[in-house]
């Protein structure tokens, strides 16, 4: 399997292209539905860009935190340490800021905003994931089953004519059926809120079991579980409590 494509002789991560692109078309649907949530284009456009900057510090910081050990071991250099590596949940807490910090400036709706970015980023995820597969990145355990795969060349340090259980594919497939719900949820049912509260809670329980079919070191290991394993338990414990405290004041009023 080939990490890149070639245009002019030069050498272009497919990782790198496939994250642009998810992004790029996750951006235009949600763009395309601004006028429906009760979003100007112009607000999404800006929020973006203090999401994707949040987003990139977030998933760098984390990836950094959870590989330190091995960066140390390993004596990897500074600059590849910051040309490679970034772990989704770091994204995704520094992207859920950015949003709430342009959001809280210009006193927008927050809750508007996480709906709609919830509702287009797994299909963004999912194309992203596709690059994944191809650089060799989040690869899965060893697996001698069907569909299991074997790389030759990666970009990363994943174990060369290995079969390996092809996670990266699992994940995309499963974050596009997510998609499709929340779609499907969008256009029938309202209420404020609901999408991001079921983003969480799915991705987090696809997430959470996904780790265990996971073979690559760096995402870290604590107690048994992964960080991202850790992240998700955490997610869905906060999202219930905000939920319970909402319901409670509405029993209140």
């Amino acid at each position: 399997m080939e990490p890149f494509i070639y245009i002019l002789g030069k050498e272009i991560p497919i990782y790198g292209v496939a994250w642009i692109l998810g992004t790029a078309i996750a951006g235009i649907i949600a763009y395309l539905l601004t006028k429906r949530s009760g979003i100007e284009g112009y607000d999404l456009v800006y929020c973006s860009v203090f999401a994707v900057l949040a987003g990139v510090a977030g998933a760098k910081l984390l990836f950094i935190l959870v590989s330190l050990n091995i960066i140390i071991e390993q004596n990897i250099p500074f600059t590849a340490v910051l040309q490679g590596g970034f772990v989704f949940y770091g994204g995704l807490i520094g992207g859920a800021v950015g949003i709430l910090i342009y959001t809280k400036m210009y006193k927008l709706n927050t809750l508007k905003f996480f709906d709609l970015f919830a509702l287009v980023m797994p299909l963004g995820h999912a194309i992203g994931r596709v690059g994944c597969f191809y650089s060799g990145c989040c690869y899965g355990m060893h697996y001698d089953g069907p569909f299991s795969v074997e790389y030759t060349k990666t970009l990363g340090m994943t174990p060369l004519n290995t079969p390996l259980f092809p996670i990266q594919l699992i994940e995309a497939l499963l974050l596009m059926i997510l998609f499709s719900v929340l779609m499907f949820m969008y256009f029938k049912m309202r209420k404020a809120g609901l999408i991001t509260a079921t983003y969480l809670y799915a991705y987090s329980v696809i997430r959470f079991v996904l780790e265990f079919f996971r073979g690559d070191l760096e995402r870290g290991l604590v107690f048994g579980l992964s960080t991202s394993q850790i992240v998700s338990i955490v997610i869905v414990v906060f999202v219930t409590t905000l939920l319970i405290v909402k319901s409670k004041k509405k029993a209140v009023n």
